[in-house]
């Protein structure tokens, strides 16, 4: 069984240009963990996920000491300030989250779904689909689209 078989095809996707709310949005309305972010022609640049989400609504702290710092229960924000957060964020363009150590593995079409299930047992997540030569996105997979494909 190859990865195409398992993969959705023609997932939602974001734009680099588009907005951090843009994004937003769209993973809310669709209940997404992880949205491509896709560049002309449908060239596959990246992955907008949850952590940029997180990224916008932790203190500065918690991200420059990520390894050190295990515990935030001295620092609250109420729900208009989290809000807040999230709307001064809006408009910051969706290539800002873009970068190249958090860019997740790929997978192609062609491969053996193992291969997809070893790397989401190593990195839990999605993976995205990419067409070897084009680097188009051509769909995505996850643990939910190869285990119903088993039942």
């Amino acid at each position: 069984m190859t990865i195409q078989e398992v993969m959705k095809a023609s997932p939602a996707t974001v734009a680099p240009d588009e907005t951090f709310g843009h994004a937003f949005a769209l993973m809310m309305e669709q209940k997404l963990t992880h949205l491509p972010v896709v560049g002309s022609e449908g060239v596959y640049l990246g992955m907008f996920d949850l952590r940029d989400i997180w990224q916008v609504l932790l203190p500065k702290a918690a991200l420059l000491a990520m390894d050190s710092l295990s515990d935030l229960a001295f620092f609250y924000e109420s729900k208009k300030q989290l809000i807040d957060k999230l709307r001064h964020a809006a408009n910051r363009r969706v290539e800002e989250f873009l970068k190249e150590e958090d860019a997740p593995l790929e997978v192609y079409p062609d491969m053996p779904v193992i291969e997809a299930v070893l790397l989401l047992h190593r990195h839990d997540g999605v993976l995205p689909v990419v067409d070897r030569k084009s680097r188009r996105l051509v769909g995505m997979v996850g643990a939910w689209d190869i285990l119903e494909r088993l039942r």
